[in-house]
């Protein structure tokens, strides 16, 4: 049987809701950023928290650029959209298992994920001026 293809979507995103996103965008990177890493559990908190906090920070460079986001089921079509927007996102493929698999990410991920969380979402801050 063939599987569904996902829907490509994208919804409106005005400045509002851009700046929106980028509150939330910063809120998540500051829970990364306040985990000691090392522990399992911090680990993927952290990162699954700048992974939240990429995916608003990509929102919100999305709605400010092109005045709208990505809304379909496909993490790939999110991608296509933010480098629409000028920016070479690569993350949002790890957000499955991060954030909903049972498998520990080392340290060294959870630091590269907050480090990419922190990249995107000054480059949304610096679109917001």
């Amino acid at each position: 049987m063939k599987q569904p293809v996902p829907k490509r979507r994208t919804v409106r995103l005005d400045v509002a809701g851009a700046r929106a996103r980028l509150k939330e965008a910063q809120l998540h990177l500051a829970a990364a950023e306040l985990l000691d890493l090392g522990a399992p559990a911090e680990n993927k908190v952290a990162g699954s928290n700048a992974i939240l906090a990429g995916t608003a920070a990509a929102d919100a460079i999305c709605g400010l650029v092109l005045g709208k986001r990505s809304a379909g089921d496909d993490h790939a079509d999110a991608e296509g959209l933010l480098r629409r927007a000028t920016h070479p996102s690569t993350k949002a493929a790890g957000k499955t298992p991060v954030q909903y698999g049972t498998d520990a990410i080392s340290a060294s991920d959870a630091s590269d994920l907050v480090a990419w969380a922190l990249d995107i979402v000054r480059e949304a801050e610096a679109r917001d001026r």
